[in-house]
């Protein structure tokens, strides 16, 4: 699902859809996440086989509302992230989510 943003510019509105993968590049989550390899944290492919048919439970997860299910030993690593994101618009979390689970 693609989640949109109205932008009005001039008088005339614009669509654009939030965008996960720069999101995810802006905010820091490639210094710990690749997409097929465990480093810090887990692998894109493996969080998105973990929350695979739960996008709602992954974007509670990036809110800091849920727990990890992924690698909960790692989770507190991760805490100093979520406070970075967490505040992030529903299409902002959603489009990062719907990023990290085309990697299934």
């Amino acid at each position: 699902m693609i989640k949109l943003l109205l932008v009005s510019l001039g008088g005339s509105l614009m669509v654009m859809a939030a965008d996960g993968e720069a999101i995810f590049k802006q905010k820091g989550c490639t210094s710990c996440h690749r997409p097929d390899m465990d480093t810090v944290g887990p692998s894109l492919k493996k969080i998105a086989q973990a929350y695979a048919g739960k996008k709602g439970d992954l974007v509670k997860f990036l809110k800091g509302q849920g727990e990890a299910i992924v690698d909960p030993a790692k989770a507190s690593v991760m805490q100093m992230q979520l406070s970075r994101i967490k505040n992030l618009s529903d299409a902002e979390l959603g489009a990062l989510a719907d990023y990290i689970l085309k990697f299934k």
